[in-house]
């Protein structure tokens, strides 16, 4: 039984590759662009990112896009477009700009 998202009002259903997260594709394209454009967003105030959103963006959010990239049925290829796009973006801002991360102590 496909489990519904769990974003207040979404009646969406969460695809395998985004259990983790626990929310539907629309969703997870939306916090995945969210995240990203906090990170620039520091970079461009010069302020620390948090080191567990770029990991969770560089790591895991680049992984599920590929994941839903092999799905088939589960995402179209607009949507997988927008996610691999809005990462390489990141990567390739991170790459050219000075990013300063709070590092994060247990």
């Amino acid at each position: 039984m496909p489990r519904p998202c769990r974003i207040a009002g979404c009646h969406g259903e969460v695809l395998p590759a985004l259990a983790a997260d626990g929310v539907c594709l629309r969703h997870f394209v939306e916090l995945v662009i969210e995240r990203a454009d906090c990170v620039r967003a520091c970079c461009i105030d010069s302020q620390p990112a948090d080191q567990e959103v770029v990991d969770w963006l560089l790591g895991d959010a680049r992984e599920t896009a590929r994941a839903l990239s092999t799905l088939s049925g589960g995402a179209t290829n607009e949507e997988i477009l927008e996610l691999l796009l809005c990462l390489a973006n990141l990567q390739e801002y991170i790459a050219h700009h000075s990013l300063r991360l709070n590092r994060i102590v247990h």
